[in-house]
Protein backbone atom coordinates (compact mmCIF):
# COMPACT_ATOMS: atom_id res chain seq x y z
CA UNK A 1 0.00 0.00 0.00
CA UNK A 2 2.86 2.00 0.82
CA UNK A 3 4.51 2.46 -2.72
CA UNK A 4 1.12 2.51 -4.74
CA UNK A 5 0.03 5.37 -2.76
CA UNK A 6 2.58 7.07 -3.04
CA UNK A 7 3.50 6.88 -6.57
CA UNK A 8 -0.42 7.84 -7.29
CA UNK A 9 -0.05 11.26 -5.49
CA UNK A 10 3.22 11.63 -6.89
CA UNK A 11 1.05 11.64 -10.12
CA UNK A 12 -1.82 13.35 -9.50
CA UNK A 13 0.77 16.33 -7.65
CA UNK A 14 2.70 16.49 -11.07
CA UNK A 15 -0.12 16.56 -12.76
CA UNK A 16 -1.73 19.60 -10.69
CA UNK A 17 1.48 21.64 -11.13
CA UNK A 18 1.44 21.49 -14.61
CA UNK A 19 -2.24 22.31 -14.77
CA UNK A 20 -1.50 25.32 -12.48
CA UNK A 21 1.44 26.09 -14.34
CA UNK A 22 -0.94 26.51 -17.27
CA UNK A 23 -3.44 28.41 -16.07
CA UNK A 24 -0.53 31.10 -14.85
CA UNK A 25 0.92 31.48 -18.06
CA UNK A 26 -2.73 32.06 -19.75
CA UNK A 27 -3.46 34.58 -17.18
CA UNK A 28 0.01 36.22 -17.39
CA UNK A 29 0.02 36.78 -21.57
CA UNK A 30 -3.49 37.90 -20.71
CA UNK A 31 -2.15 40.79 -17.86
CA UNK A 32 0.37 41.42 -20.80
CA UNK A 33 -1.85 42.19 -23.21
CA UNK A 34 -4.11 43.84 -21.38
CA UNK A 35 -0.99 46.00 -19.92
CA UNK A 36 -0.05 47.23 -23.60
CA UNK A 37 -3.56 47.97 -24.53
CA UNK A 38 -3.56 50.00 -21.56
CA UNK A 39 -0.12 52.11 -22.25
CA UNK A 40 -0.82 52.01 -26.22
CA UNK A 41 -4.74 53.74 -24.96
CA UNK A 42 -3.06 56.17 -22.66
CA UNK A 43 -0.52 57.39 -25.08
CA UNK A 44 -3.17 58.00 -27.79
CA UNK A 45 -5.09 59.90 -25.12
CA UNK A 46 -2.95 61.98 -23.79
CA UNK A 47 -1.67 62.94 -27.65
CA UNK A 48 -5.59 63.71 -27.64
CA UNK A 49 -5.89 66.02 -24.90
CA UNK A 50 -2.59 67.78 -26.21
CA UNK A 51 -4.16 68.76 -29.30
CA UNK A 52 -6.95 71.20 -30.41
CA UNK A 53 -7.36 73.31 -33.83
CA UNK A 54 -9.71 76.01 -34.90
CA UNK A 55 -10.74 77.20 -37.81
CA UNK A 56 -10.38 81.28 -37.66
CA UNK A 57 -11.96 82.29 -40.92
CA UNK A 58 -15.11 84.41 -40.78
CA UNK A 59 -17.96 82.54 -41.83
CA UNK A 60 -19.67 85.70 -44.06
CA UNK A 61 -16.33 86.03 -46.10
CA UNK A 62 -14.39 82.92 -47.30
CA UNK A 63 -12.00 83.91 -49.81
CA UNK A 64 -12.77 82.14 -52.85
CA UNK A 65 -11.69 82.52 -56.45
CA UNK A 66 -14.33 80.68 -58.54
CA UNK A 67 -13.83 76.95 -57.24
CA UNK A 68 -11.07 77.38 -54.94
CA UNK A 69 -12.35 78.32 -51.31
CA UNK A 70 -9.43 79.48 -48.18
CA UNK A 71 -9.78 78.34 -45.32
CA UNK A 72 -7.23 79.14 -41.93
CA UNK A 73 -6.46 76.79 -39.20
CA UNK A 74 -4.86 76.97 -36.41
CA UNK A 75 -3.19 74.76 -34.00
CA UNK A 76 -4.26 75.88 -30.79
CA UNK A 77 -2.89 72.75 -28.87
CA UNK A 78 0.15 72.16 -27.51
CA UNK A 79 0.86 69.11 -29.89
CA UNK A 80 2.74 69.79 -32.45
CA UNK A 81 0.86 68.35 -35.81
CA UNK A 82 1.92 66.95 -39.25
CA UNK A 83 -0.26 68.57 -42.03
CA UNK A 84 -0.10 65.48 -44.14
CA UNK A 85 -2.98 63.72 -42.22
CA UNK A 86 -4.94 66.19 -42.23
CA UNK A 87 -8.17 65.75 -43.00
CA UNK A 88 -11.01 67.80 -44.77
CA UNK A 89 -14.71 67.57 -45.21
CA UNK A 90 -17.37 69.71 -46.79
CA UNK A 91 -21.06 69.22 -46.18
CA UNK A 92 -20.33 65.29 -45.91
CA UNK A 93 -17.82 65.21 -48.80
CA UNK A 94 -14.29 64.24 -48.13
CA UNK A 95 -11.49 66.39 -50.36
CA UNK A 96 -9.32 64.42 -51.67
CA UNK A 97 -5.01 65.50 -51.21
CA UNK A 98 -5.12 66.18 -55.17
CA UNK A 99 -7.89 68.91 -54.41
CA UNK A 100 -6.08 70.63 -51.29
CA UNK A 101 -3.48 73.10 -50.77
CA UNK A 102 -2.26 72.89 -47.65
CA UNK A 103 0.40 75.79 -46.55
CA UNK A 104 1.82 76.50 -42.82
CA UNK A 105 2.13 80.48 -43.57
CA UNK A 106 5.29 81.34 -41.71
CA UNK A 107 6.74 78.60 -44.60
CA UNK A 108 7.47 75.69 -42.19
CA UNK A 109 7.54 71.91 -42.22
CA UNK A 110 5.90 71.31 -39.36
CA UNK A 111 2.63 72.80 -37.82
CA UNK A 112 3.55 74.18 -34.13
CA UNK A 113 1.56 75.50 -31.13
CA UNK A 114 -0.01 79.10 -32.82
CA UNK A 115 1.07 79.02 -36.61
CA UNK A 116 -1.85 79.09 -38.70
CA UNK A 117 -2.04 76.55 -41.68
CA UNK A 118 -4.06 77.66 -45.09
CA UNK A 119 -6.10 75.20 -46.78
CA UNK A 120 -6.95 76.05 -50.45
CA UNK A 121 -9.63 73.22 -51.10
CA UNK A 122 -10.47 73.12 -54.70
CA UNK A 123 -14.63 72.39 -54.77
CA UNK A 124 -17.43 73.06 -56.35
CA UNK A 125 -20.02 74.65 -53.98
CA UNK A 126 -23.67 75.85 -54.85
CA UNK A 127 -24.38 79.38 -52.95
CA UNK A 128 -25.72 78.70 -49.78
CA UNK A 129 -24.60 77.40 -46.09
CA UNK A 130 -21.93 75.19 -46.10
CA UNK A 131 -20.22 73.03 -43.48
CA UNK A 132 -16.52 72.53 -43.03
CA UNK A 133 -14.71 69.86 -40.86
CA UNK A 134 -11.12 69.96 -40.03
CA UNK A 135 -10.09 66.47 -38.36
CA UNK A 136 -6.10 66.00 -37.54
CA UNK A 137 -4.75 62.47 -37.87
CA UNK A 138 -5.61 61.57 -33.94
CA UNK A 139 -8.90 62.79 -34.39
CA UNK A 140 -9.30 65.88 -33.03
CA UNK A 141 -11.94 67.93 -35.34
CA UNK A 142 -12.97 71.48 -35.18
CA UNK A 143 -16.38 72.44 -37.23
CA UNK A 144 -16.99 75.40 -38.80
CA UNK A 145 -20.53 76.35 -40.52
CA UNK A 146 -20.01 78.78 -43.54
CA UNK A 147 -21.99 81.06 -46.31
CA UNK A 148 -20.97 80.93 -49.96
CA UNK A 149 -22.75 83.53 -52.02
Amino acid sequence: MGAGASATQMVFFIASLIIALSVVGALFMNVQSLSSAVIIGSKTLTEQLRTDITVINDPEIIPNSSVIYTFYVKNTGVQELDTKYINVIIDGTIIHDNDLNKTIIDGSQTWLTGDVLMINATVSLQAGNHNLRVITSNGIEDTFPFRTT
